[in-house]
């Protein structure tokens, strides 16, 4: 890759992200990969951010009666004229707060502890783990509602996500585990893990912008447009698949990609 970006290089970096940001195959583990089979360097950082811009956008689409209604519950609660559906709201915000505090402390820890995380060896064996985690099957027996998570529960799918911030662990399908493990329902357990994916780019933004704020190669607009558009797009779609698969119990589908994806990435690299 050059100093600056061509437009096909914009656009399959833009399908990559807007694929494995939501279905459940390690987001980073797949840029790993793209960069070791295509000699790829570190994106630009402006690019990268456009790209998480495209994602979030597609998660408060989707999910924009949650997002509204606790925007709603929130103003409600300063005038202090709170109802019962908004106090349903302010607890999945309070959960929200409590597994996104678990998230950090765990991030930070791993960052501390395993400096050299983006192994390609390393990100297989971890590919492998997140293809087991997504056969769990949970016993048969009454499941809850997203507004019914207990904080302990929240603070364990939050410890959850903060192994997804390991490349090869999918964010997404170690929370939905979690949550279902937790005793939501399959549905509410897609829909507490993308809600959680709003601070989780949030944060990856921030800490983009933060950690990269200088020297960062140039980037056209017409590269930032194309891909930006082609996250959104493979984006929108690739959750809306991955939300059927959920409600059919199929994530287990994944799990096959999964063992053949890190198998060909440990004789790659050997």
């Amino acid at each position: 890759m050059t100093d600056t970006l061509s437009l096909i290089e914009s656009a399959f970096l833009g399908v990559i992200q807007g694929l494995t940001e939501f279905l459940p195959v390690s987001s980073s583990g797949h840029l790993i990969l793209a960069r070791h089979l295509f000699s790829m360097p570190e994106v630009p950082l402006l690019f990268d951010v456009t790209l998480h811009v495209a994602t979030l956008i597609v998660v408060l689409f989707f999910y924009r009666r949650y997002v509204w209604g606790i925007l709603i519950a929130l103003l409600r609660l300063v005038r202090r004229d709170v109802g019962e559906e908004d106090r349903g709201n302010l607890r999945i915000l309070l959960n929200m707060i409590i597994s996104t505090v678990a998230t950090v402390i765990l991030a930070l820890v791993l960052k501390a502890l395993l400096p050299d995380a983006e192994h390609i060896t390393q990100v297989a064996v971890l590919m492998y783990v997140t293809a087991a985690l997504l056969l769990y099957r949970p016993k048969k027996e009454k499941r809850g509602g997203i507004t019914e998570l207990k904080a302990s529960h929240a603070l364990l799918i939050g410890f959850a996500q903060g192994f997804g911030t390991l490349a090869g662990i999918s964010r997404s399908g170690i929370t939905i585990t979690a949550s279902h493990a937790a005793g939501l329902e399959r549905k509410d357990a897609g829909t507490y893990s993308f809600l959680l994916s709003i601070p989780a780019i949030l944060g990856a933004l921030v800490l983009a912008l933060a950690e990269g704020a200088t020297g960062a190669p140039p980037v056209s607009a017409a590269a930032l447009t194309i891909g930006s558009v082609s996250a959104l797009i493979t984006g929108f779609f690739s959750l809306k698949m991955l939300l059927w698969v959920i409600g059919k119990a199929r994530l287990w589908y994944f799990s096959i990609y999964l063992v053949c994806a890190s198998t060909g990435l440990l004789l790659f690299s050997m």
